[in-house]
This record gives structure tokens, C-alpha cells and sequence, in this order.
């Protein structure tokens, strides 16, 4: 597992907000974690982050928010110039049994796909692979 200094965490909920920060914070990965409520506000995070040479090592993306879902956040990351991320894992958190937004993941390579709820044990197995 790469070094983790900086985790981003972009959830619309509070309550996944919550979960997420909770179970890294336990889990002691990431010496900061930032969360985002869309993909919109994610994107302006990013941008400053990577501008700051801090660019995550590790993304926790929900899917479905308004503003920007998570599919149009990766969409207009894959158009950006200046956000480098390839180092980063990015996990993509959904409630869906939607086999479309599965099929529609895979078209990111650097994603993993995970259903909600996080847990401690599904993360670490990401971590670890």
C-alpha cells in the first residue's frame, strides 16, 4: 500500500460524510482528510491540492449527488490539465444494484467499485490490492 497523506472524500450525506472520515480516522489513513458534498466543489479542492503539490493518494467518490455526480466529477477530471491523480486510488461508493453504473465504472480504469455501506474491512481489502 502507497503512503497515504491526504485522502479526499466527496459524499453528499452527512451521515456517509461521517462514516468515511470516522472509519479512516480509526483505521489511521491519511494525516489530512477533506470532504466535498459534490463533484463541482471536488474539482475547485482538487485543483488547489494538486496546486499545492498534496494531490490525494486516495478518493472516496459517491456516485449519485446533485450539482456533479460522481461519473460527470471523472468525466471533467479526465478533461482537466492541471489535476493529476493517476497515483491516487479512487473508490466509487454507490447504494446502486444498477448493473449500468457498473458497466459505466469500468470505464474509468483507475476506479474501484464498492457498495455502500463503507466498511473498515471493505476498505482495507482495497488498501491492500
Amino acid at each position: 500500500m502507497i503512503p497515504i497523506n491526504t485522502v479526499l472524500v466527496i459524499e453528499d450525506e452527512e451521515i456517509g460524510r461521517y462514516l468515511a472520515t470516522t472509519i479512516l480516522q480509526k483505521m489511521e489513513v491519511g494525516k489530512e482528510i477533506v470532504v466535498a458534498k459534490n463533484g463541482l466543489e471536488a474539482l475547485n479542492i482538487l485543483q488547489e491540492l494538486c496546486l499545492n503539490k498534496n494531490c490525494p493518494e486516495l478518493i472516496l467518490l459517491d456516485i449519485k449527488m446533485p450539482v456533479m455526480d460522481g461519473f460527470e466529477f471523472l468525466t471533467e477530471l479526465d478533461n482537466q490539465t492541471d489535476i493529476d491523480i493517476t497515483r491516487a486510488k479512487v473508490i466509487l461508493l454507490t447504494s446502486s444494484a444498477s448493473p449500468k453504473d457498473l458497466d459505466r465504472a469500468k470505464h474509468f480504469p483507475f476506479t474501484t467499485y464498492m457498495h455502500k455501506p463503507l466498511t473498515r474491512e471493505k476498505l482495507q481489502l482495497v488498501l491492500n490490492s
